[in-house]
């Protein structure tokens, strides 16, 4: 939910990178991250932001304020999150942690563009495609040029060769685009907490229930009234009032959400209410997104090119991961034609 966000889920991050840098790798291989950060985020109160303005102001109060606490939270959390083999480990229900980011790791890695954001991908992809089409053109003029009447070893080697798998990647060529947008550092550390929710999983169960709660409330509204209204501040507003509730697993995720229910119902309902009539006597219509916010819009820019490259119409973001890797497959094996991006920026200018 890039409309609001909690200032301190990448500040723990950071921290907690920071603290397992100095142990021995066998003791970070026993170390679950997640778990640690959510235990870290559940005793550290909620500094949700919505605007750039808030997020600077968020920011800096939690760095000048909050360091010892942080500091000292996640050495706990490192001390007291222990390995248990016999709890249950099912993951958080796949529409608790799918979101932009997740899919733009996975795409990442497929493609071998580390650090590449959206408006990345296309090229990133085309790029992708390119270098199997070479490395193919480059292994066919190789036999081509090496035909001659075969001895019976050379017969067994073209054999062997033919039958094993085809040893092509189309990781070779990082997009120069990603390389560039790297050495900006302001666009990279966004990037980076952009990218916390694909690298950790946790959530806080609270938010998408005060926002199917929030927006519930806003539509029974008058238009005048609602059309004020930025679900975000109010969501921001309640979360900020409540402790915070992050869950790792898929039991954690239901225990905690029948708690919220139970427990901070009803003072979710009242707080709310608060929100919506601040919002409505003060609309903060010129506000300034979160730079997060950003990397969303990029999204269906990204998805468009990406269907135009691999000519299909059935690509989001939710399946992009999926149908990328299926077309380079193909492309590795000589079946697939594609588009440049150059063509549909040349039709859509």
């Amino acid at each position: 939910m890039q409309s609001c966000k909690n200032i301190l889920e990448s500040l723990v991050v950071k921290e907690i990178d920071l603290q397992i840098s100095h142990l021995p790798p066998y003791r970070r291989e026993q170390i679950s991250l997640s778990e640690v950060a959510a235990y870290a985020l559940n005793r550290l109160p909620a500094m949700y932001a919505t605007s750039e303005s808030g997020w600077m102001i968020q920011h800096k109060k939690a760095v000048s304020d909050m360091r010892s606490q942080i500091e000292s939270t996640v050495r706990r959390a490192l001390t007291n999150v222990k390995v248990d083999r016999l709890r249950d480990t099912n993951p958080l229900p796949q529409q608790e942690v799918a979101n932009h980011a997740r899919s733009l790791a996975a795409l990442q890695s497929i493609l071998g563009a580390e650090n590449a954001s959206w408006t990345d991908m296309p090229m990133a992809l085309e790029s992708s495609l390119m270098t199997v089409k070479l490395k193919i053109a480059v292994n066919n003029t190789y036999a081509v040029m090496n035909k001659h009447d075969p001895s019976e070893k050379e017969k067994e080697e073209e054999y062997a060769f033919h039958h094993k798998p085809l040893e092509i990647s189309w990781k070779s060529r990082a997009p120069k685009t990603a390389l560039n947008w790297a050495k900006d550092k302001q666009k990279t550390k966004e990037l980076e907490t952009y990218m916390v929710d694909a690298k950790y999983q946790f959530s806080n169960v609270l938010e998408k229930l005060v926002l199917s709660l929030a927006y519930y409330q806003v539509q029974k509204l008058h238009p005048t009234m609602s059309d004020k209204i930025d679900l975000g501040e109010v969501v921001a507003y309640v979360l900020n009032r409540l402790p915070p509730m992050y869950a790792t697993t898929e039991k954690g995720f239901k225990a905690l959400r029948l708690r919220a229910r139970e427990v901070y119902g009803k003072q979710v309902v009242e707080t709310l209410t608060q929100a919506i009539a601040i919002c409505i006597q003060s609309p903060n219509a010129g506000r300034v997104p979160l730079p997060l916010a950003r990397f969303e819009a990029e999204v269906e820019e990204a998805v468009a090119k990406m269907n135009w490259i691999l000519q299909r119409d059935d690509i989001n973001w939710r399946n992009a991961p999926f149908i990328v890797s299926e077309c380079l497959t193909q492309a590795l094996n000589g079946d697939f034609t594609w588009r440049k991006c150059s063509e549909y920026d040349h039709l859509n200018s």
